[in-house]
């Protein structure tokens, strides 16, 4: 049997990602200053407030939601084996993040649950983990605006305010999307152009098109690399032009929506 692993990620500026398997580690009574944890049990549970809360468990398919100076322990139940992964999230992050959402000033919020049970939250933090540990800049992006404004407006008191109901929102955006595709775009530089949230952005544009901005700009790459595939531009060129990181991912990504690799589709008759 495999003894215990820890992976730390620093995933962005005012985030930490750990990743933690089998783990039967007590942490004591304590607090963390200028951070917000978010935990996710992925198997087993654990006491959140020490043996003495059983009220206060966290278990596999629920998180744990634990504010800056909220005193908290994390003490497996019954001396089991834990896995689970831990969001460390600053202060001014999950501020501005409120702020964003309710388009008005903020102060840091708190979180109103200790234990989050539900299901659809908590698989979009589940894949919020998985976003920040791949994928590209305006797909990680994207997955922390949407899920964290999710807790906040579920599990925070912050309501979202919605913002800009010009019918041509989607369109610039689309625009937008297509345009200087060898670039990196940010979701914030895209919310500030449109006029609106980053959030409300994100909902809209999901709810409007059936796919996230970061999806939108992905299949567009692509079909722009099978235009310049096919007028015999260097597959070495194409991913470059295309925005791309490596030629690894050029091609992975063309075979998903293509069902071929560049290299074949260059040679189709």
């Amino acid at each position: 049997m495999h003894g215990p692993s820890i992976t730390f990620f620093g995933a962005r500026p005012g985030l930490e990602l750990s990743h933690v398997s089998r783990s039967s580690h007590v942490f004591p009574r304590h607090f963390h200053d200028d951070l917000y944890a978010i935990g996710l049990m992925r198997r087993g549970a654990s006491y959140c407030l020490g043996p003495g809360h059983s009220d206060a468990i966290v278990a596999q398919g629920q998180a744990c939601l634990i504010n800056p100076g909220q005193v908290h322990s994390g003490v497996p139940v019954c001396d089991s084996v834990i896995t689970y992964t831990m969001f460390y999230l600053h202060a001014e992050l999950i501020r501005s993040l409120a702020e964003d959402l309710s388009q008005k000033p903020q102060a840091a919020p708190e979180f109103t649950t200790l234990i989050c049970d539900h299901p659809a939250l908590v698989a979009s933090m589940h894949g919020l983990a998985r976003a920040l540990t791949s994928g590209c800049t305006l797909a990680r992006e994207s997955a922390l605006v949407r899920t964290l404004g999710d807790v906040l407006n579920a599990c925070g008191g912050i309501a979202h305010t919605p913002t800009g109901h010009d019918p041509k929102l989607i369109l610039q955006a689309k625009e937008m999307l297509c345009a200087d595709l060898d670039q990196k775009i940010t979701l914030k530089d895209m919310a500030a152009v449109l006029g609106v949230s980053q959030y409300h952005f994100l909902r809209t544009f999901k709810r409007q098109t059936g796919i996230p901005p970061h999806v939108f700009r992905t299949q567009r790459r692509v079909e722009q690399a099978r235009v310049l595939i096919r007028r015999g531009m260097p597959l070495a060129e194409v991913a470059q032009a295309t925005g791309f990181s490596d030629q690894s991912h050029f091609s992975n990504t063309f075979k998903l929506y293509t069902g071929a690799t560049p290299g074949q589709y260059a040679h189709l008759p």
